[in-house]
């Protein structure tokens, strides 16, 4: 078991926009391609089954680049909070005066 955890929660946020970007050119390869010009009705009937063939591989892909992008964005939200949250707490400034504890309610310390 890790008994330490790092991240750098800027490179997670910006692999999370590269993700994002990835997903974006694969939806302009699922477009129309009958206005492409391949200079050959060959290449272009090759082109066109290629995209209406690789279409389910394409929805599976964007659908884990999605969750990749999500994942990661999460973990960089996370994280940044975390880390804010503890320089909070250890924060002189901010600390709360010592309050005397308090025992529950019927209850006696021996």
């Amino acid at each position: 078991m890790a008994d330490r955890f790092g991240v750098n929660a800027q490179e997670a946020a910006q692999t999370a926009t590269e993700l994002t970007r990835i997903r974006a050119s694969l939806h302009e390869l699922g477009g129309d391609t009958s206005g492409s010009v391949t200079g050959s009705a060959k290449v272009q009937r090759a082109l066109a089954d290629f995209v209406k063939d690789s279409s389910d591989a394409r929805t599976k892909l964007d659908s884990e680049l999605e969750r990749a992008a999500g994942l990661l964005n999460g973990l960089a939200q996370g994280a940044t909070t975390l880390d804010q949250s503890l320089a909070d707490a250890v924060d002189p400034a901010k600390a709360v005066p010592d309050q005397p504890l308090s025992q529950p309610h019927g209850s006696s310390v021996r």
